[in-house]
């Protein structure tokens, strides 16, 4: 199922300008909320964790891939834990990530079939309940939307 998205944003083979947004921001539209989703956070700490991430993992992505990365708040050492995940992250990019970094859960996963204009790094902070599966399942219905390669949408 991929969410209504507003208007403008159609299934094609590129990703529409507002699932774009909606990916490279971490802001989900009104309308995706199919189910119990942890609320996200952007205080200016979550902004900065999400924008260095970003930036320090896009490189390692491979093409045609995304990564999408989720960090369960409060982060009181955000530089400690950008630099912890870049290690652990960048070195090898397994397919699912799921521990402890400096005090946070931080899950992560590689979608490895991507419309094209999609974000390389898709990173969500957020609060501690409920768990954060159905973010990864909607990024990763947004991502793979319309993707001739991609089959049945999932990269599972």
């Amino acid at each position: 199922m991929v969410p209504h998205l507003p208007s403008g944003s159609r299934p094609a083979r590129s990703l529409g300008k507002a699932a774009r947004q909606t990916l490279a921001t971490g802001r989900l539209p009104p309308q995706a909320v199919a189910g119990p989703l942890p609320r996200l956070r952007f205080d200016k700490v979550a902004q900065r964790v999400v924008r260095d991430l970003q930036a320090l993992l896009r490189g390692a992505t491979p093409k045609h891939a995304a990564l999408i990365v989720t960090v369960t708040a409060p982060i009181r050492l955000p530089a400690k834990t950008v630099a912890e995940l870049g290690r652990q992250l960048a070195g090898s990019l397994v397919r699912d990530f799921d521990k402890v970094v400096c005090g946070n859960r931080v899950r992560a996963r590689l979608v490895r079939r991507c419309v094209s204009g999609a974000p390389k790094v898709v990173v969500f902070i957020h609060n501690p309940d409920p768990a954060p599966g159905g973010l990864f399942k909607l990024a990763e219905e947004l991502l793979s939307a319309a993707s001739p390669r991609s089959g049945s949408g999932s990269s599972r």
